[in-house]
């Protein structure tokens, strides 16, 4: 049987099926260790057995897919050599180095998509390398010991698959290919099965990833999934355009409930003239880091994490249906900042056409009415294109980890949020003492609860819990409310309004491939001489309302050219949000859910319910979808024609 193989099948595809069967087994073992390290503890509570075996079974598909499409390349090439037999010695050391370049990067990708997965519920994307900065990154990713065991396998590998390869090719170059007459009919088979690979195994149809959502369990549908496709599947923009932009302006107009336009400006700028005197009071937003919702005790966590934050909220006017646009900290920026929703797979600071544009927004509209703008963050102001982006679009000034000592650093990320709160407080009390000075505005993004979750080793916060992820909640709960009684003993206090928002959730699994709690985040505005008593507000909102419903707010005249709602005079009828390749849009009971692969569903969120009834509700899922699309259909059109100031 060896010889008759040895006959029959020619050295070249000797050395390719092997080559396929390293990717396969690669595949296969990283999908069984993302089963092991990121399964969900729900997962436990019965059995799911079958349903794993059935992702398996698909995920082998996407698998052989893959593969097949990775040594393409390499099999015309070998296939053109072999039935053209001369010197090929150069192409034949471009196909071991290409091949071993396969199983390198296929590694590299497989390896990184285990704790990416974990943090984003998401296989790996270009995502994972949008930031300006990568820096700053691999320092974070140095510093993370649960990341160590990955970075050594790579490393190891890296070494051993230059001698695997050769070992393989030496190994299938021993004995000799069949004579001349032999030649077309092991190509001919080779190519029947090489088409059957490209087509995803023994199934005759193109590669189709409607097929990875076939249960009611998120996590279950995206361990099908090859992270190897998804990363360059990313490369491709989702697909938003369901209609013509005319058509897509008239829908948001529509919806924004514009009557009138300014021409010149963008299909959305309208005037808001408020007949009144403005109020000239300072504005503070503070982005909360991964402060979803599902962290604190108002909305129902047992573990105290925040109270401090929880006490905030009930002496404030508290929105509790808010979600963020996007799931990373570069997304919460431009929302809450500058009214503008997130575009899925884009990076909107420093994408290669939005970083050059002049955006109107908070800091530039005020800026306007004579305020003077401040930023302040803990690490470099060059990570996600701070400097570029916020400079440009209204900031005066950028207070960043060079402002401070060097003592004072606690982690990667720069300096601890105790440190960031005495540091804006001092310049905003200085700012405001100043004789016959402006009001101003200040937008702080806190750090420590973003990983490593370390704290700064010289405070003197005191945790209840023992777990460092739950400790960094109790410290920036402790550091915001010594901001805040700090602030209560400025002269300036009663002249503020304070908008805390959480920049994005957290990834809490659960059974949706698309978890609320990633989005579902607190907003809060306290402003104690504008509201006689507190309220929760239970209307739904975005981070892109906080520019008009802060404008509303003070009165100040003002073009609104974005596509938020002022949250005291206008009501939302949908939020929606990014989660990188998917797109979610809700309404106080459903969640519609739109994919990259074209797969939709409709969920009742509010029942806790996992059954798709998309079939039940045709004209909702054609509103949600048509209202998510048509706003980011006209977000990408003002960004493209440069109208977003």
């Amino acid at each position: 049987m060896k010889d008759l193989y040895r006959r029959w099948v020619p050295s070249h595809l000797r050395f390719l099926l092997v080559v396929h069967l390293i990717l396969l087994v690669m595949y296969s073992l990283f999908r069984y260790v993302t089963l092991i390290y990121n399964r969900p503890s729900y997962f436990f509570q019965m059995d799911r057995t079958l349903t794993v075996r059935q992702a398996f079974k698909i995920g082998l598909w996407f698998d052989i897919t893959v593969a097949s499409y990775a040594l393409l390349l390499p099999y015309l090439l070998l296939t053109i050599a072999y039935i053209w037999p001369r010197e090929h010695r150069r192409l034949f050391a471009f196909t071991r180095f290409y091949c071993g370049a396969i199983i390198l990067v296929s590694l590299i990708i497989c390896a990184a998509d285990v704790p990416y997965f974990n943090f984003f519920n998401s296989r790996l994307t270009t995502a994972a390398v949008h930031w300006k900065n990568n820096v700053q990154v691999a320092k974070y990713i140095l510093s993370e010991v649960k990341y160590y065991p990955f970075i050594l396998i790579c490393a190891f590998c890296i070494w051993g698959i230059g001698r695997l390869i050769r070992k393989i090719w030496h190994g299938s170059w021993k004995h000799a290919t069949p004579a001349t007459h032999n030649r077309l009919v092991p190509t001919a088979i080779a190519s029947v099965l090489m088409l059957g690979g490209l087509w995803g195994g023994a199934t005759p149809k193109t590669p189709d990833l409607k097929r990875a959502t076939f249960s009611n369990d998120g996590f279950i549908n995206q361990l099908t999934l090859n992270p190897v496709h998804t990363w360059f599947d990313s490369y491709f923009a989702f697909d938003i355009h369901l209609t013509g932009i005319e058509k897509a302006f008239s829908e948001v107009q529509e919806g924004l409930g514009i009557t009138k336009v300014i021409e010149d400006r963008s299909p959305i700028a309208r005037e808001h003239d408020f007949q009144q005197p403005a109020r000239r009071m300072n504005v503070v937003l503070v982005l909360m880091e991964s402060m979803s919702a599902d962290r604190m005790g108002i909305f129902g966590n047992p573990k105290n994490l925040t109270p401090n934050l929880d006490s905030l909220a009930r002496k404030s006017i508290f929105f509790d249906n808010c979600f963020s646009n996007g799931i990373h900290t570069n997304a919460g920026l431009y929302s809450s900042i500058y009214g503008m929703p997130i575009i899925m797979m884009q990076h909107p600071m420093n994408n290669g056409r939005s970083e050059y544009l002049d955006f109107t927004g908070l800091p530039m509209t005020l800026k306007e009415k004579g305020y003077s703008t401040e930023f302040f963050c803990t690490h470099p102001k060059t990570f996600d294109n701070l400097d570029v982006f916020l400079q440009k679009n209204g900031y005066d000034r950028i207070s960043d980890l060079a402002d401070y000592p060097t003592d004072k650093i606690a982690n990667s990320w720069g300096v601890g949020d105790e440190t960031l709160f005495e540091h804006a407080l001092e310049t905003m009390d200085s700012l405001a003492t100043v004789p016959n000075g402006k009001p101003f505005f200040s937008t702080l993004l806190t750090i420590t609860t973003h990983p490593p979750f370390i704290l700064p080793a010289f405070t003197k916060f005191k945790p209840r819990s023992t777990d460092p992820i739950e400790i960094t909640y109790e410290y920036t709960d402790w550091a915001i409310r010594n901001f805040m009684d700090a602030c209560a003993q400025k002269s300036w206090y009663d002249n503020t309004i304070f908008v805390f928002v959480g920049d994005h959730g957290v990834n809490i699994p659960g059974p949706y491939d698309v978890p609320l709690s990633y989005n579902h985040v607190p907003l809060i505005i306290h402003a104690p001489s504008l509201f006689s008593k507190p309220e929760i507000r239970h209307q739904l909102a975005n981070q892109t309302d906080i520019f008009p419903t802060v404008m509303g707010l003070i009165g100040e005249d003002y073009v609104q050219n974005t596509l938020g709602f002022d949250l005291f005079r206008e009501r939302r009828p949908f939020a929606f949000f990014s989660q990188d390749h998917k797109m979610g849009v809700l309404n106080e009971r459903f969640l519609y859910v739109a994919r990259k692969s074209g797969k939709e569903t409709l969920i009742d969120y509010r029942g806790g319910s996992l059954e798709d009834i998309s079939h039940l509700y045709p004209a909702l899922v054609d509103s949600m979808r048509h209202f998510g699309c048509a706003n980011l259909q006209v977000s990408q059109w003002m960004i493209e024609n440069d109208k977003v100031k």
